[in-house]
């Protein structure tokens, strides 16, 4: 080891000086190297005793034993300098290399949450080689601004695109459903109007791609729907819905489901107001006929298990009947007719 860092230091010598800022690429690759632990392997290899001339044997060992590394750093050093597209063979995706660079500045953000991001930390992401290689290749390589988008025979895409993605406003057909609005990052985003094949328009707002917020659905026709609150894609909070058969409801939803209090309309005139879960009939409820007679009613999870009937003509309310009575035939005189006088 002594022998060859002093062959090494007797080269160093012959060289020009060097600029602190471009050190010797073999000298910071062997200074990298774990010396005590190559000293070691080295000795037992060689059968060579030590000497105090230079033994050229050695030196040609040491040579073939790291000359892999210092190619491959030298290949490292040179590759900073070589534009992104030219250091492989394969051309980058342009959506996947937007997408990181989305990607890596949506982390950013997420690191500093609510509070406001520092002007050193946008100067260290945009002056870093990598981002700034890879906003050199969008910026060669992808459609920026106006442009028009072929999507087969399926349809097609009008409108801004920033990095290849669409971003901004634009127009997308495709299979017969036309949505007209906003756009980031390939997502519909913001404000929007989505007219599907039938004719049916929903129109609101748009987050990451799906349904957020205010939105309103309306017919071929132009009758209403559906109004309410939608959450990731999904009816979630307060909203009122018109079904095919001409049921309306109005009351709480979540992840799509009649959920929390509301009221049920029948298109014969009947309705329901109570408390719902998940889709289905869950609590307490009050059952209106259209002749105006009244039952309170207990259901769970969709099944009714008390009933008490109010009577017009006595103006009362009947015993409660729990689910097994219910269940008898009033033929049997088990079951409590007083409940029906």
């Amino acid at each position: 080891q002594e022998l060859f860092l002093g062959n090494m230091e007797g080269e160093a010598r012959d060289e020009p000086q060097r600029s602190p800022k471009a050190p010797s690429l073999l000298g910071s690759t062997l200074g990298r190297l774990d010396w005590a632990r190559a000293g070691e392997a080295i000795a037992k290899d060689s059968t060579t005793p030590r000497s105090p001339v230079v033994n050229g044997d050695l030196t040609k060992r040491i040579t073939r034993r790291y000359k892999a590394e210092v190619e491959k750093s030298e290949r490292e050093r040179l590759q900073r300098y070589v534009r992104l597209e030219q250091q492989v063979k394969i051309m980058p995706d342009q959506y996947e290399m937007a997408r990181t660079v989305k990607s890596e500045l949506d982390s950013i953000q997420r690191k500093a949450g609510l509070e406001a991001i520092s002007y050193s930390t946008w100067d260290d992401t945009f002056g870093s080689e990598d981002m700034k290689k890879r906003l050199e290749f969008l910026s060669w390589y992808t459609t920026n601004g106006e442009s028009k988008e072929e999507l087969n025979d399926d349809g097609c895409y009008e409108g801004e695109f920033l990095y290849g993605m669409r971003h901004g406003k634009g127009k997308h057909t495709y299979q017969g459903q036309v949505y007209e609005g906003n756009w980031l990052w390939g997502h519909r985003h913001g404000s929007g109007v989505c007219t599907q094949s039938d004719g049916t328009q929903m129109a609101g707002t748009w987050k990451d791609g799906k349904l957020e917020g205010s939105v309103k659905i309306v017919g071929p026709t132009g009758e209403k729907l559906f109004e309410g609150e939608f959450k990731a894609g999904k009816r979630d909070g307060f909203g009122q819905q018109v079904f095919s058969n001409g049921d309306t409801y109005a009351g709480g939803w979540k992840d799509g489901l009649m959920h929390d209090r509301g009221v049920y309309h029948f298109a014969n005139g009947d309705f329901l107001e109570g408390v719902w879960q998940e889709g289905r009939y869950h609590g307490a409820a009050y059952f209106h006929g259209a002749d105006g007679s009244v039952s309170r009613r207990v259901y769970e999870n969709g099944v009714l298990l008390k009933c008490q009937d109010y009577f017009l003509d006595s103006q009362k309310f009947s015993k409660e009947m729990n689910r097994d009575v219910m269940q008898k035939h009033t033929a049997l005189w088990e079951y409590p007719k007083h409940a029906l006088d």
